[in-house]
């Protein structure tokens, strides 16, 4: 199965531009869903506060029994607690309490776990990615952004873990990690963030302002068709957000994978 999507769904820039004017938020994932039709989307917002049982019950509600999520871990977990070789079991604990009834209903796919560019590929910080193995049982799809990580070593450590190498595409800037279409388990997970060049300046909005070309998309929608046949399932999320570029790129490419997969 292909899960194409975007990651996030509710964004002001977003109104006016693909979302109709007036459109309440409340009304976005649904929309989201039923006319744009796309299939998954990755949860940014519970990086940055953790969710609520009654947030994740109201979002099944609104989207087809066939739509499925993928759930970005909270901060504590990627961006502070390996600095210290602890764990935040707390914020863990509530997040799958929280995330229980898209359990149940085999609806949750993958707890993204997106770590930042100082997290580097030391011994330190490999035994932090035990530790997260051992405390979380699921799902977990691993991205790094530091490219201290891109060797077959650490290739072969995520495969013994289990867990799922995130394929990234971002600008090719001072050691972030390159586009490297592979597969560490049974699932292909891409995440598409543009390639702005001003990666490292931009403020946070706006260093995902960038819009894919054909030929970019092209070989995308070719490495995604490769791959989708040596797993179970393949996930494809935009993360280019900005004015909403994520929706149309996601529409092309659905629309090239469709195509390869009527010629195929």
């Amino acid at each position: 199965m292909i899960y194409v999507g975007t990651s996030g769904y509710s964004f002001s820039d977003w109104i006016g531009e693909v979302y109709p004017e007036g459109i309440s938020r409340s009304n976005m994932l649904r929309y989201y869903a039923s006319v744009w039709r796309f299939n998954a989307v990755e949860l940014n917002f519970t990086y940055y506060a953790l969710p609520t049982y009654r947030t994740i019950v109201s979002m099944l509600r609104r989207t087809p029994s066939d739509f499925v999520f993928s759930v970005k871990l909270p901060a504590s977990v990627t961006h502070q607690a390996w600095k210290s070789n602890t764990f935040p079991e707390e914020d863990v604990k509530k997040t799958l309490q929280a995330l229980t009834p898209m359990f149940e209903e085999g609806r949750l796919k993958m707890l993204l776990a997106q770590f930042p560019y100082a997290f580097k590929d030391t011994p330190s910080n490999r035994q932090y990615l035990q530790l997260l193995r051992e405390k979380i049982d699921a799902p977990v799809a691993i991205e790094f952004r530091h490219a201290s990580w891109n060797n077959e070593s650490v290739y072969g450590f995520l495969k013994t873990l289990g867990f799922t190498l995130v394929i990234v595409d971002e600008p090719d800037l001072r050691d972030l990690f390159p586009y490297v279409p592979k597969v560490t388990s049974a699932v292909a997970y891409f995440r598409l963030h543009g390639r702005n060049k001003d990666w490292f300046n931009a403020p946070e909005g706006e260093r995902y302002n960038y819009k894919y070309s054909d030929e970019e998309m092209s070989i995308f929608a070719r490495d995604i068709f490769n791959l989708s046949h040596q797993v179970v399932d393949t996930f494809v999320f935009f993360n280019n957000c900005y004015r909403g570029n994520a929706v149309r790129d996601a529409m092309k490419l659905r629309q090239m994978i469709e195509r390869a997969l009527l010629g195929s």
